[in-house]
C-alpha cells in the first residue's frame, strides 16, 4: 500500500505508515502555527491519526444514503474506489493542504470561474487549478511546467501566452486562465469526454490516444482498469473529481471554519514601458510585494520596454496617485506636438506612433469616450523613443482575381481597424460601395472585417495625409472567399504582441511549420495566417514571413535583477514506452540538440524505456 502527496506539480512516493507518521507530526505543527490560524477560524485542541489510503477498486460504490450532492457538475464524477480513496486523503493527511488551496481559490474565483463559462467549458474545471499549483501563480514543477494552470513552453506558446525576458504571462492567472479554457475546449472538441480531457490535460494528448487505440475503447475507467494510459493520469483524475466534490459542500467534509483569503482587488494603470515596479509601487504609496503580487507575470519587476504603456495591475488605495504621478511626468512644458487625426485611425495608433499612453490623449484633449473624429487636431506629449514601425496588426489583402484600371486615379490602400460598414468608407473616398466591393472582392451588404486592407481608386490629387493608408506590400494578399482568407482574417481579429520585429524565413530540406515556428517563438497559427497559407505544405527555397517579437533585452538594472526561474533546478525525466527524443523536447519546450548535449548523447544513441535525462 502506498501513500501520495501531489503539490506544485511535483509527487511523492513513500510508504504509508510512514507517511501516516509524518503527516501527524506535520499537521500538530501546523495547528501551532500562525498560517494555521489565518486559515482556520480556530485551532483545534486535538488532531486523531488520520486513517490509512484504502485499496478500493473502481467498482466499489458510496451508499447511496451517503452521496454528497453533486447537482450542478457538469463533469461526470463517478463516487468509486480510486475517487473515495482521495476524500479520506482530503479529509485526513492531506486535510491541511486542500484547506490552503480552498482558502486561496477565494482569491482568484470571481475572475477564473467567468473565463471559463465565457469559453463554454464547465466552472468546475477550477479545481484543476486547486491541484496543479493550488493557485500559486508563481508555481514551477521539476517539468518546467509555470504557473496556476501549470503550462509548459511549447503549450503555453501554442495558446498565445507571452513568453520572453520581461514578461512570462503562464504566470498572470486571468491571461492563463484564458489559454487553459481555450485548452480544455479544444481537448473537449476532440475527446468529447472530460474525464479523458482531465487525463489528456495531466499525461498529453499523445499518451491517451495511445492507450485508447492499444485498449480500443473511449471509456477513462475502463482505460484504468486495462493499464493502458500513465499511473500520473490514473490518480489525477480522482483526485480532480474528489477535489470538485469537497468543494460542492465544504462545510460536509470538515472546512467549514476555513477563513476564504481576500480576493484579488486591483484597478488598471496604464504605466510607460521600463519602469522598475519598486519606484512605480513608492509613487502609488502601496507595499511593493503587494504590487508585484499582483502582477506575477513581470520576470524582473520591470514594465516591458515596447514602446506602448503596460496595463499594471495597482492596489485600488494607490491608483489615483500612480496615476498623478505619470500624469506629471508626462505634462513637462516645450514638449507637445499637434497631430492631425487620419480617416481610420484610432488613439491606440496614435498612442503607440508617439509612446503615450491613451489614457493621456484622452486627457489632454477631453475625448472621454469612443475615437476622435478625422481631421481633429490632438494635443500629444512627445515620448522619449519613437515607436518600431512594423505594423502591429496583420494585414489581409483579398486578390478579388480580376484586375482593374481606373482611368484619371491611382490605387491607395485602407486598413481596416474596426468593424464599419463599407458604404462609410467609400464615402469618405468618395466611392460608390459597388466599387468598392467590386474592387477587392466583397459582399456590398456585409461589414469591413478588422485586419482588411482595402484597395481605393482615388483622384491623383487626393490628400493620402487626410487618412491612415499603408503600403501594399505590408499586407499578405489572399484569394477573396478562400479558406486561407478566413484563417488569415480569424487571426488578425486577435490582439497583437506590442512589438512586432516581421522577419524573413528560407524553407530548407527537412523543415516543416512546427519547427519554423518553434525556431522563432511563434505559433504555426501565426505562420499560416501570416503568409496566406490555407495548408501547411512547404517548398524548398519558398521564402516565409515570421512575426518575431522584438522587445529590446533587458540592460543595466535590469539585466543585473534576477528574473523568476523557469523551473526547479535540473529537470529529469523517465523515459517511457514509444518515447523519442522529438516527442520529449516537443513537450519540455526544448531542442533534441540540447538534450543531446545536456545527457551526452551522440546521434546515433537510442532511448530505452525507464532511461532518466537531464531536461536543459
Amino acid at each position: 500500500m502506498v501513500g501520495m502527496a501531489s503539490m506544485r506539480g511535483w509527487r511523492v512516493r513513500v510508504g504509508a505508515r510512514a507517511l501516516a507518521s509524518l503527516a501527524l507530526v506535520a499537521s500538530l505543527a501546523l495547528l501551532a502555527s500562525p498560517a494555521a490560524a489565518e486559515v482556520f477560524g480556530a485551532p483545534a485542541t486535538a488532531l486523531d491519526p488520520p486513517p490509512a489510503l484504502s485499496t478500493r477498486g473502481l467498482s466499489t460504490a458510496i451508499p447511496a444514503a451517503e452521496a454528497p450532492p453533486l447537482d450542478g457538475l457538469t463533469v461526470p464524477v463517478v463516487l468509486n474506489g480510486p475517487v473515495r480513496d482521495f476524500l479520506d486523503f482530503f479529509q485526513g493527511r492531506g486535510r491541511f493542504i486542500y484547506a490552503g488551496w480552498w482558502a486561496r481559490m477565494h482569491r482568484f474565483e470571481p475572475y477564473i470561474r467567468p473565463i471559463l463559462e465565457e469559453h463554454g467549458v464547465p466552472a468546475e474545471l477550477i479545481y484543476v487549478c486547486m491541484i496543479e499549483s493550488g493557485f500559486d501563480p508563481d508555481a514551477v514543477s521539476r517539468a518546467a511546467a509555470v504557473g496556476p494552470w501549470q503550462f509548459v513552453r511549447s503549450t503555453g506558446r501554442a495558446y498565445e501566452l507571452r513568453l520572453d525576458d520581461w514578461i512570462d504571462e503562464r504566470r498572470d492567472p486571468i491571461k492563463a486562465t484564458r489559454a487553459a479554457a481555450k485548452h480544455f475546449a479544444d481537448l473537449y472538441a476532440k475527446y468529447r469526454s472530460w474525464p479523458l480531457v482531465l487525463a489528456a490535460y495531466n499525461a498529453g494528448v499523445g499518451h491517451i490516444d495511445r492507450g485508447m487505440a492499444k485498449a480500443n475503447t473511449n471509456d477513462y475507467w475502463r482505460l484504468v482498469t486495462l493499464g493502458t494510459i500513465p499511473e500520473g493520469a490514473t490518480r489525477y483524475v480522482p483526485k480532480v473529481m474528489a477535489a470538485m466534490i469537497i468543494g460542492r459542500d465544504p462545510a460536509r467534509y470538515g472546512f467549514g471554519d476555513v477563513k476564504p483569503m481576500d480576493r484579488w482587488a486591483f484597478s488598471v494603470v496604464e504605466v510607460p514601458g521600463g519602469r522598475d515596479l519598486q519606484r512605480l509601487a513608492k509613487a502609488a504609496d502601496v507595499e511593493f510585494k503587494a504590487l508585484a503580487a499582483l502582477n506575477p507575470e513581470l520576470r524582473r519587476g520591470f514594465t516591458p520596454p515596447d514602446g506602448v504603456a503596460y496595463p499594471l495591475r495597482v492596489p485600488p488605495a494607490g491608483a489615483a496617485k500612480l496615476e498623478a504621478a505619470i500624469d506629471g511626468q508626462s505634462d513637462r512644458p516645450g514638449v507637445f506636438v499637434e497631430h492631425t487625426v487620419r480617416f481610420g485611425e484610432r488613439l491606440r495608433d496614435i498612442a503607440r506612433a508617439y509612446a503615450v499612453r491613451r489614457r493621456t490623449l484622452r486627457r489632454l484633449n477631453r475625448v472621454e469616450r469612443g475615437e476622435p473624429e478625422p481631421g481633429q487636431v490632438l494635443i500629444v506629449p512627445k515620448g522619449d523613443k519613437p515607436a518600431p514601425g512594423d505594423p502591429i496588426e496583420l494585414l489581409v489583402a483579398t486578390d478579388p482575381e480580376v484586375d482593374f484600371d481606373v482611368p484619371g486615379r491611382v490605387p491607395v490602400y485602407f486598413p481596416v481597424r474596426s468593424r464599419t460598414r463599407l458604404d462609410r468608407i467609400a464615402a469618405f473616398f468618395d466611392v460608390s460601395p459597388g466599387h468598392l466591393a467590386m474592387w477587392n472582392g466583397l459582399d456590398p451588404a456585409a461589414a469591413v472585417q478588422r485586419g482588411m486592407v482595402l484597395k481605393v481608386f482615388v483622384p491623383p490629387d487626393f490628400d493620402k495625409s487626410s487618412a491612415l493608408l499603408v503600403e501594399r506590400s505590408q499586407a499578405v494578399e489572399v484569394a477573396a472567399g478562400s479558406e486561407a482568407a478566413e484563417h488569415a482574417l480569424a487571426y488578425a481579429k486577435k490582439e497583437r504582441t506590442p512589438t512586432v520585429k516581421r522577419v524573413t524565413h528560407t524553407v530548407r530540406s527537412g523543415d516543416n511549420l512546427w519547427k519554423i515556428a518553434r525556431k522563432y517563438g511563434v505559433t504555426v497559427a501565426a505562420l499560416r495566417a501570416e503568409n496566406g497559407m490555407a495548408s501547411a505544405a512547404l517548398s524548398i527555397g519558398q521564402t516565409l514571413s515570421v512575426p518575431t517579437l522584438a522587445t529590446p533585452k533587458p540592460k543595466g538594472k535590469a539585466a543585473r535583477r534576477k528574473p523568476k526561474a523557469g523551473a526547479k533546478g535540473r529537470t529529469r525525466y523517465k523515459v517511457r514506452s514509444g518515447d523519442s527524443l522529438w516527442k520529449i523536447a516537443r513537450k519540455f519546450g526544448t531542442s533534441v540538440k540540447a538534450i543531446r548535449r545536456a545527457n551526452g548523447m551522440g546521434r546515433k544513441t537510442g532511448l530505452r524505456p525507464g532511461q532518466r535525462l537531464v531536461i536543459p
